[in-house]
């Protein structure tokens, strides 16, 4: 199975997003939103974000589709985020983590911050 991972549009993005949906999760763009996904093919199976303010990065939208989960894509994607952003010129990732993304971020360096729910708040300084 060949992965390719690109940072994308938002319009590129877009036929992932009804399956995005369907897990429950948001997917919000902005002028400070930059994207990332992964295709088997031509099939976009996975995408993450960033979103770029002025003192932090914040983490956003981490998903895979079902049938791909367990095979790589996520990690891959979580990598090519990671070398975007520290390119940047910021100190501080923040990001809201699901059961399902809290232990890879853990093992990324991340630390616990706080709950709410079932979301647990993470953090890392770069």
């Amino acid at each position: 199975m060949e992965i390719t991972i690109s940072q994308m549009t938002f319009n590129e993005i877009d036929p992932i997003i009804p399956f995005v949906r369907k897990g429950n999760m948001r997917v919000r763009n902005t002028n400070q939103t930059v994207w990332f996904g992964a295709k088997v093919g031509e099939e976009l199976v996975g995408i993450v974000s960033c979103v770029i303010y002025e003192t932090y990065v914040f983490y956003n939208t981490d998903f895979v589709k079902k049938e791909y989960r367990k095979k790589g894509i996520y990690s891959r994607l979580f990598v090519e985020r990671d070398k975007f952003v520290s390119g940047l010129d910021r100190n501080l990732i923040k990001a809201k983590c699901t059961p399902f993304s809290v232990n890879h971020y853990l093992k990324n360096g991340f630390v616990a911050t706080g709950n709410r729910k079932s979301i647990t708040f993470v953090e890392r300084r770069i």
